[in-house]
């Protein structure tokens, strides 16, 4: 009998529970940021700490800041593979033997490297931190490359590029990455070619002159002290002094889309289109930074934002469509991505652009090809009216409220706060960047977050790609009335297969 009144009860608060209405924002809890302890080996190498005792666990990091944007021309991929190659046999012993040791530990040891940098990470009991930290020290500065080893992994690597010209997330990635790098930092890509270009010796060199105290870092979280892991971080690699200079910090130029552009990437048979678009945005030195992350929060970074509720909810055309705010070397870029049944591919991209014009603002003495086509460079410049659907408090509310309660969690490990310091020395950010988070996010206003994402994203150029079926989806695309170019799957010019750098018409530096 009870049980059955304490059901009646809830079925009557859901069903006095309006639905339709988005909640009112919970309020903030107090937070402050987990203690970050520094130190350093006597080689100058820093050391940052944050301890974490609730678990006999410890991570260690060597972060360096080597990284694939300084791979030679025709050996694209050196860096990555190095790093691959340094848990393959080192200090006399096998991969085999590394392996066995790792499982007898219960330790994990990875090395991966990208685009700005790269890592060796280990994973260990508190109690097996020792003998595994001697693991890590002899892959770090003991790799021996085996050519076996390299024959076998360059294989691996070669099939990987092979698959990225036919998984369409893959292709999309590529192509935008194509179009606003052209054939440069993050525009080059691995290719069988630059892979078989690659040698043991070269890899070895390439060691020697980018695995430098200068390039590197240790992030440390976990069952530790700060006085117990640089004594063992000391007796292992104190003595370790390297012949290479730290890697010279790259400053990439970069393709502004001079004008809207819909680059065309052609997967016959596709029952979905992948929709790629992006453009470089004022970056984090900027004032208006974090204004511009969270008007993207409101427009497209979260599931309850414009975009998804859109194409998801209301449509239909998606599982999902989100937009990011992401940095690296070359600045500040905004990227949306969805993918959309093909048949309504077109019809997505109205969608897509009409949100855009939505909080951008209406293009009034639109000529008589139609607004969408002021961007094609033969039309005056159009005069913009008020935006018909501006940010509204109760949105940003909402987007700050997502932000800021969801802070503390993402420091329940040790890790996310080792990375974003790491991510404040590489990039030179200000020292209280994460410290002044917090104050900075509440500080945003809706007027505010809708001028920063007005001014950077909803009233200028985007590179837009779709890779889809292109007989179905080219013709639903010509009222969109935006010039269209068609890339091969390496994003270069599919007519001749040269870098759509060499085209100055739909970009500009």
């Amino acid at each position: 009998m009870l049980i059955s009144v304490l059901l009646c009860l809830s079925l009557a608060e859901a069903e006095s529970f309006d639905r339709t209405q988005v909640p009112d924002p919970l309020e903030r809890s107090e937070f402050t940021l987990p203690q970050l302890q520094r130190g350093s080996l006597s080689n100058g190498v820093e050391v940052l700490l944050v301890e974490d005792h609730d678990h006999p666990l410890v991570r260690v990091k060597l972060v360096f800041e080597a990284g694939g944007f300084a791979d030679p021309v025709g050996k694209e991929g050196l860096a990555g593979s190095a790093y691959d190659m340094l848990n393959e046999g080192a200090g006399g012993m096998s991969a085999m033997d590394i392996s066995t040791s790792l499982r007898r530990l219960a330790t994990h040891l990875g090395t991966s490297g990208g685009l700005d940098g790269g890592r060796v990470t280990l994973d260990t009991l508190t109690r097996n931190l020792v003998p595994s930290l001697d693991l890590m020290a002899a892959v770090t500065l003991e790799p021996e490359f085996p050519d076996a080893d390299w024959d076998r992994l360059r294989k691996q690597l070669i099939q990987n590029v092979a698959s990225a010209r036919t998984e369409p997330n893959k292709m999309a990635s590529r192509a935008l990455s194509r179009t606003l790098f052209g054939d440069a930092y993050a525009g080059r890509f691995k290719t069988e070619e630059s892979l078989a270009a690659i040698s043991v010796d070269d890899m070895k060199a390439w060691a020697a002159t980018s695995l430098v105290p200068g390039n590197a870092r240790f992030l440390v979280g976990g069952d530790t002290t700060l006085a117990e892991i640089t004594a063992l971080l000391e007796a292992r690699f104190g003595a370790w002094d390297g012949s290479g200079d730290a890697a010279a910090t790259p400053t990439p130029t970069v393709l502004q889309p001079k004008q809207t552009t819909l680059y065309l990437v052609s997967k016959p048979g596709a029952a979905q289109s992948v929709i790629r678009m992006g453009r470089f945005t004022s970056d984090r030195f900027d004032p208006g930074y974090t204004d511009l992350t969270l008007g993207n929060k409101a427009f497209g970074g979260m599931f309850m934002a414009r975009l998804n509720m859109n194409l998801r909810e209301d449509k239909g055309y998606t599982y999902g469509a989100r937009s990011w705010v992401s940095n690296n070397h070359a600045g500040t870029r905004w990227t949306l991505s969805t993918s959309v049944r093909t048949d309504v591919t077109g019809a997505s991209l109205q969608e897509i652009v009409g949100e855009l014009s939505g909080v951008g603002g209406m293009l009034g003495d639109a000529p008589p090809c139609g607004w969408f086509k002021t961007r094609c460079g033969s039309c005056p410049e159009p005069v913009r009216l008020a935006p018909e659907s501006p940010f509204s408090t109760d949105e940003i509310g909402f987007s700050k409220s997502n932000v800021l309660q969801g802070y503390p969690s993402k420091f329940e490990k040790p890790d996310y706060l080792l990375d974003q310091h790491a991510a404040v020395a590489r990039y030179g950010l200000p020292d209280d960047w994460l410290e002044s988070y917090i104050p900075r996010v509440e500080a945003v206003t809706a007027e505010l977050a809708q001028d920063a994402f007005t001014t950077s994203v909803a009233n200028e150029p985007w590179a837009i790609v779709v890779v889809g079926d292109l007989e179905v989806v080219r013709p639903q695309l010509v009222d969109l009335g935006f010039p269209m170019v068609e890339l091969d799957a390496d994003g270069n010019l599919a007519n001749d297969g040269s870098s759509v750098e060499s085209e100055p018409t739909p970009q500009e530096d």
